[in-house]
């Protein structure tokens, strides 16, 4: 889709005898500050130099190369989307000839435009603020985690950022004459633009600048920054934005207006920049830089983002695989662990779900950004075991909004909730966790909130429209969904989907039950496990799918299984009844009940259909609905050999070492996840269940580090015995020494700590 300028760039670490250092890929050019180092080889033992940020970055990936820490909350990103003419998912496309500015603040992987907030520009010559002026053609990039680079060619400037958790720094190379920077708050993804320079002086920037309206949600948020320069300007002056800005959605209280600095150098010189954000006020943005990047050189900082990553990274350690796919799986991790985002600041103060109140997270990191609709599936699960300290901080988040607003969230953004996409996401969420051990939460605050949303039909419930009728029916039916699909919004009722909200629907009764179970409230449990049930008034014995229906029982005519065009006012939003998909891609989607399905269906049908899925390409990796099928085949005694050649097929033919190496939005790390446990052999297809379908793993051996203080065990580890890309199934696997009967593997038995030794063989086989 784009052309090609330029190679990617290999992540390449360097060392010194501290820790980390810094360089640049062979061949090029480094800067002074890097010129004393050497390129580390990939044999250095640092598993984050396996790190490719470009991954994913085409074919509307929507990931970018800029510098992150860990679940941060700033980020300095490349921007070459031109905002002010363009509206986009991504601040950048691989191959888009132009960079316009830096952003310090950017969604990974999302599939709506949003974020990007405080661009700032770089120039040199006379000042103009024309965007045809102020973009520059680029080269020499290079990404690493915490760390992205580019000269500038148009303005011959070299720049380099990295970041903390609060704050990014940027460092400039700039030619003898004139350079200027431009803040422009008109300028950032969203559609909501606008903000306030409230203090400028000849080295500092003090403002807001407005972020939200996600997906049409229609809400916003302020993001407040505190910028510094190393040197002071010789000139400053505030502007009004071009005229043509003026048709965009405005910031109540805030201004289309941005301030620039211009500086007269007599030779070539380094200038430094330093921004803090935050969500509650200047003063907490301003203290955010100070206590994160006070008394630390943009190297120490490097190298600080450089050390964070690789410490998170690490926790998985895997040996025996190609070069290619210790790319793929390091990158992928990588993505896993950007999002959800550090929402609150340095004191702990955070913005409530009211958008007025501001409250204190006391002992623990308050989170924002949950994509949950996407993000239960593989992100969350998969943070539960490497991570299980921060998500337990994101629950205690979760738990935060609940006391705020009555709720948990389904699509939360900085504070506000979007309502974006469907089903009762946040629940698997919180289930999945509990279930796996991690229960330091307001327990019964949060399943006070899951019952709420889950019976009350009036008032309004936002959090699952359409209950009234899944209630009395089983299902929400077709031809009574709260309106027309063309005035569909996350608020107004109209149902999207009216076959996948009811599949969400059952699976966040199922995981209701089991927490209720949990808990001790077993007339709950036995009432939501029925519900979540009746996925099966929905299947059509004729056609062989779980079918649109009417509300007096009549199927939806006419039906085609393979179209997704127009359920709602997107196009490619999902066939009728389905969201996102077809209803090949949610003929399975009944995690909580496989056997139940198996049994309606048959286990000869369920396989053949299964397969056609497959043979047939109906299967999609490149979204949601259906990521769980390559493990479905494990359910079927003797077939689960299918599950070891789909899975490989799938690591292999969907993902790549190139940017256009995630098949389809990350969606704040989902894809990337999947790839993470499908390339250790097992994964979560049941969200809410402390269980794992396997696969065979694409290394010889992997070791995930536990943390103790939530986990009894040290270590697990996965050993292949006799592995060989020629030996694609298993053939025996062990725990502990002991025989392992069934394709699944306990929660349990991984944190326990320990060792499951694979034997594979190239031939069909099971013991």
């Amino acid at each position: 889709m784009f052309a090609s300028r330029k190679s990617t760039c290999k992540t390449a670490l360097l060392a010194l005898s501290a820790g980390f250092l810094l360089g640049g890929c062979g061949g090029e050019t480094t800067s002074s500050a890097e010129s004393s180092t050497a390129v580390m080889s990939q044999s250095s033992g640092l598993v984050s130099q396996w790190v490719d940020p470009f991954i994913g970055t085409a074919n509307e990936g929507n990931t970018y190369p800029g510098a992150v820490l860990p679940w941060g909350m700033a980020s300095v990103v490349p921007q070459n989307i031109d905002f002010a003419n363009d509206k986009n998912s991504a601040a950048y496309v691989f191959g888009k000839p132009y960079i316009y500015g830096f952003g310090h603040m950017q969604l990974s992987g999302v599939g709506c435009p949003s974020s990007g907030a405080l661009p700032v520009k770089i120039t040199t010559g006379e000042l103009s603020l024309a965007q045809k002026d102020t973009r520059s053609r680029y080269s020499r990039e290079l990404a690493q985690p915490g760390y992205y680079r580019v000269f500038l060619d148009t303005f011959g400037v070299l720049a380099e950022m990295s970041a903390t958790t609060r704050s990014g720094i940027s460092r400039y190379q700039v030619p003898a004459g004139q350079t200027n920077f431009i803040f422009d708050l008109a300028l950032n993804q969203g559609e909501t633009k606008g903000g306030t320079i409230t203090h400028v002086s000849e080295n500092r920037v003090e403002g807001f600048q407005a972020e939200g309206n996600f997906c049409d949600a229609g809400q916003m948020r302020k993001v407040f920054f505190s910028a510094e320069f190393s040197k002071p300007a010789a000139s400053y002056a505030k502007f009004e934005s071009p005229e043509f800005l003026k048709a965009a959605k405005r910031v109540e209280g805030g201004k289309y207006e941005g301030v620039h600095f211009s500086y007269d150098f007599a030779e070539a010189t380094e200038i430094e920049l330093r921004v803090g954000i935050s969500f509650v006020s200047v003063e907490n943005a301003r203290e955010n830089l100070k206590v994160e990047q006070q008394g630390k050189s943009f190297a120490q900082i490097r190298q600080s983002a450089a050390q964070a990553w690789e410490k998170e990274l690490s926790v998985v350690k895997v040996q025996g695989g190609t070069p290619e796919n210790n790319t793929k799986f390091y990158t992928a991790l990588y993505h896993s662990l950007i999002m959800p985002q550090t929402y609150s600041d340095v004191n702990g103060e955070y913005l409530s779900m009211d958008g007025k109140t501001v409250r204190k997270a006391e002992g623990y990191t308050r989170y924002s950004t949950f994509s949950l609709w996407d993000t239960y599936r593989t992100v969350h699960p998969l943070i539960t075991l490497t991570h299980p300290k921060q998500q337990t901080d994101m629950l205690k988040s979760m738990a935060d909004m609940v006391h705020d607003s009555g709720w948990l969230p389904k699509w939360e953004l900085f504070g506000m909730e979007a309502a974006t996409m469907v089903g009762d996401p946040a629940v698997p969420v919180v289930v999945d966790s509990y279930r796996k051990g991690l229960t330091d939460f307001d327990v019964e605050a949060v399943y006070g909130a899951m019952v709420k949303a889950a019976t009350q039909t009036e008032p309004f419930n936002h959090m699952r429209p359409g209950l009234k009728h899944y209630r009395e029916l089983g299902y929400i039916p077709q031809d009574d969904r709260g309106g027309e699909g063309k005035d569909f919004g996350w608020f107004n009722g109209i149902v999207w989907g009216t076959v996948s909200t009811t599949l969400e629907y059952n699976l966040a009764d199922w995981n209701i039950a089991k927490l209720a179970e949990a808990l001790g409230k077993t007339e709950d449990a036995k009432a939501f496990h029925e519900q979540s049930l009746s996925y099966r008034k929905l299947y059509d014995e004729e056609t062989g799918f779980l079918r649109p229906r009417n509300v007096d029982g009549s199927w939806m005519t006419p039906f085609n299984p393979l179209d997704r065009h127009w359920d709602i006012r997107w196009e490619m939003s999902g066939g009728p009844g389905y969201v996102e998909g077809t209803a090949w891609q949610y003929l399975f989607f009944v995690p909580h009940d496989m056997p139940g399905l198996i049994d309606i269906m048959g286990e000869e049908q369920f396989i053949a259909r299964l397969d056609e899925s497959f043979d047939e390409f109906y299967f999609d990796m490149t979204n949601e609905p259906d990521i769980q099928y390559p493990f479905l085949y494990n359910y079927v005694a003797g077939k689960e050999y299918r599950t070891q050649e789909e899975v490989r097929y799938a690591v292999d033919k969907y993902f790549t070492t190139s940017p256009w190496g995630i098949p389809g939005n990350d969606d704040a790390g989902t894809l990337s996840a999947w790839l993470v446990f499908a390339m250790m052999g097992f994964y979560p297809d049941l969200v809410g269940e402390p269980s794992y379908q396997l696969a065979l793993p694409s290394f010889a051996r992997i070791d995930i580090d536990l943390d103790q203080n939530y986990y009894p065990g040290e270590s697990f580890s996965i050993v292949v015995d006799n592995f060989k890309d020629t030996h694609r199934y298993l053939a025996d696997k062990k725990v502990n020494g002991e025989p392992l009967a069934a394709f699944q593997l306990s929660h349990d038995a991984i944190v326990k700590g320990g060792t499951m030794t694979l034997t594979t063989s190239q031939y069909r086989e099971v013991k």
